[in-house]
């Protein structure tokens, strides 16, 4: 009888261990890559509300030159937020990709600016 018991106390212990373990879901991350070109000079800006901050934080920020592009890679989580600009001070055509986990989910070709002009793609992670 005691062998019963202490096998069934085994078994219930190993069941519920093992139905815990599949309600425990573990955030997926997103591997989030940005590129940018542009026929003139143009400011890059990212940034990125985590969900476990408070407030917004300025990720990255550059200023690229004439025939160079912009480039970012980083890691995040679902429920992120990314707000990425591109300042222009002068005419330009802008061309701007955001990939999750190298799946396009926003783009422009060509996009033709103003002068003094800013363009906002925002991304939340699903």
């Amino acid at each position: 009888m005691k062998k019963i018991a202490g096998t069934a106390l085994i078994l219930i212990s190993i069941l519920t261990l093992s139905c815990s373990k599949k309600n425990d879901a573990q955030q997926q991350s997103h591997t989030i890559k940005i590129t940018a070109s542009s026929s003139n000079e143009f400011t890059a800006v990212l940034t990125t509300q985590i969900t476990t901050a408070t407030s917004p934080v300025t990720t990255d920020s550059k200023t690229i030159a004439k025939g160079s592009a912009y480039a970012y890679t980083g890691t995040f989580n679902e429920g992120d937020q990314l707000s990425f600009d591109l300042k222009s001070d002068v005419t330009n055509s802008i061309t701007y990709a955001i990939y999750d986990n190298e799946t396009i989910v926003a783009q422009a070709s060509d996009k033709e600016v103003a002068t003094h002009t800013t363009i906002t793609v925002g991304y939340d992670i699903p």
